[in-house]
């Protein structure tokens, strides 16, 4: 990934509502490091992509069909999985394997270059908490934030970054006042 040319829209990521905020303000804490103002999140920009869901593995055609809505180079898809559900807060002491599932939660990360319409980037991570842990009314946010770390660690290793650190959205606010 080439961090140093383009326009990057980050999309709505799929998570559950717990977890939504804190993953979104990571996202475009991590990405504007890189990009500054060249970044953008869907659902601040154009109402007809943010209330679009866009799925994994697109094939060449759909992702220059997103091209035409998305007004960037390049768009990053975020979806997370787990087995929350109503039931989460009840005490199945028998059930070893609900308990398990309660507590997993995996992230897939993918970067379209929507010029050349292909799949630039994938990335998937999951994990699960220890028994004793899952106890807790938000496990799966603990797991899901670890997961996407485990990703962005290691785009920082292999993106090519611009030679000169952009200020991020935050700092050029900060830096006005």
């Amino acid at each position: 990934m080439d961090f140093s040319k383009g326009t990057w829209l980050i999309g709505d990521i799929e998570v559950d509502q717990n977890t939504k905020t804190k993953l979104t303000r990571f996202v475009m804490a991590d990405f504007s490091k890189y990009l500054g103002r060249r970044l953008k999140y869907s659902m601040s920009e154009r109402k007809e992509l943010a209330m679009k869901q866009i799925p994994l593995k697109l094939e060449k055609s759909a992702i220059l069909d997103l091209k035409k809505g998305a007004d960037a180079d390049y768009y990053v898809n975020i979806k997370c999985k787990n087995a929350k559900n109503e039931f989460s807060n009840f005490e199945f002491k028998n059930h070893f394997y609900y308990k398990k599932q309660m507590t997993y939660a995996e992230v897939i990360l993918e970067v379209y270059d929507l010029n050349k319409g292909e799949i630039i980037y994938s990335k998937a991570a999951g994990g699960c908490l220890e028994e004793e842990l899952s106890i807790t009314n938000q496990p799966t946010t603990v797991v899901i934030m670890g997961c996407y770390k485990k990703i962005i660690n290691d785009i920082k290793k292999i993106a090519i970054k611009p030679e000169k650190r952009l200020p991020t959205y935050q700092e050029k606010k900060n830096f006005k006042s």
